[in-house]
């Protein structure tokens, strides 16, 4: 009877470490295989900031998807989010987009539920900044957003179409992609003109003669990040050669403009304006990463970065960027999740060794 307690013990146990090692610890096994990128730019003063992006995170809402789906899946990017941010100590985290699945057609009542959801679930200390940009899914496509979507998405997280934001002196606009339409709403009109504003404030900064009066605050002029949701324009995404690219034949699949990537026009309206030296989004779940030269700006470069999607809902294997930034240079590095086909077959792997640890001791105790 007493061998038979202990083995009922021992098992209970094992169902234990297996449960604390499938949700907690291989989180902190994968995470801690990745670290921060380290600049070119070593000057002993100069102070790097260290960025963590994510996007496409695709909260579940109060009408798709089973509840069982969505407390699996907000349960390990919660896990995973909170185990980065305690390893990693990011200074900043930047979410680029689709922050939810379903914003675009909740009411009022659903959306603070929802907005209260994912801050609880991607909770940052007192001294990190959290920043969002607005996605497709969160406040519906240009044609298709509904009277106070847009107003409640900035109000509730505290953004905008367009902001300027400036840390460490390293320069960042964070752009809603739906206001790049190129027609002559409201939303459009007041984000080009927001544009133009921070295109005077950054010649201004770069040389004094675009000074005019004391129309523009001063700052240390390096060129800006610019963060959004949409990628810029491309025909698709078959130029793509990351691992986590799309894979084909949807890699060469035409992208439709405005809903899939931004318009030429608009992509150089920005690029023009605003003289970006990299470039990070979100929208199409994958990775990609290309380079951009405008020879009609002065042989102006620079690289864009799509950032996968961090759900499980949406790819096999999320994942997310750190960024470490000084004003004059920038590298990257991508991070992985760990996989869900992982953390199943190395739960069923545990339970099949540990059944039979203990029908051996069952066996020689005969």
């Amino acid at each position: 009877m007493r061998r038979v307690t202990k083995n009922v013990l021992l098992f209970l146990i094992g169902l234990l470490f297996i449960w604390l090692y499938c949700e907690y610890i291989i989180y902190f096994i994968v995470i801690a295989q990745c670290n921060w990128p380290v600049t070119n730019d070593t000057h002993k003063s100069i102070q790097s900031l260290k960025a963590l992006m994510i996007s496409d995170t695709h909260l579940l809402g109060p009408r798709r998807g089973h509840w069982l789906d969505k407390m699996r899946r907000e349960w390990q990017m919660h896990q995973a989010f909170q185990t980065i941010m305690m390893m990693l100590s990011p200074d900043v985290v930047f979410v680029l987009g689709d922050l939810f699945d379903e914003g675009e057609w909740t009411n009022n009542k659903e959306f603070q539920e929802y907005v209260e959801r994912f801050y609880r679930l991607f909770m940052v200390p007192p001294h990190v900044k959290m920043y969002v940009v607005a996605g497709n899914h969160d406040i519906g496509f240009h044609n298709y957003i509904r009277k106070g979507a847009i107003q409640r998405f900035y109000k509730l997280l505290n953004t905008s179409s367009v902001e300027f934001v400036t840390l460490k002196d390293i320069h960042f606009v964070l752009l809603n992609s739906m206001a790049m339409e190129g027609d002559s709403c409201q939303l459009c009109s007041e984000a080009r003109n927001d544009i133009q504003h921070i295109s005077g404030r950054l010649k201004c900064s770069e040389d004094p003669k675009y000074c005019f009066g004391n129309k523009f605050k001063s700052l240390n002029y390096s060129r800006p990040i610019l963060l959004q949701h949409f990628p810029l324009y491309r025909k698709s995404d078959s130029m793509c050669t990351e691992p986590d690219s799309p894979p084909l034949p949807e890699r060469d699949k035409p992208f439709r403009l405005k809903i899939d990537a931004l318009s030429k026009e608009a992509s150089e309206f920005l690029v023009s304006k605003i003289k970006p030296r990299a470039v990070f989004g979100g929208h199409t779940h994958h990775g990609c990463l290309l380079h951009h030269k405008y020879e009609n700006l002065g042989q102006l470069e620079f690289k864009e970065y799509s950032i996968p999607s961090f759900s499980w809902r949406n790819r096999p294997d999320p994942k997310y960027m750190l960024v470490t930034l000084t004003p004059n240079d920038y590298n990257v590095q991508k991070c992985g999740l760990p996989q869900e086909a992982t953390i199943v077959i190395t739960a069923i792997s545990m339970l099949l060794i540990l059944a039979c640890f203990i029908a051996k001791r069952k066996y020689i105790g005969r």
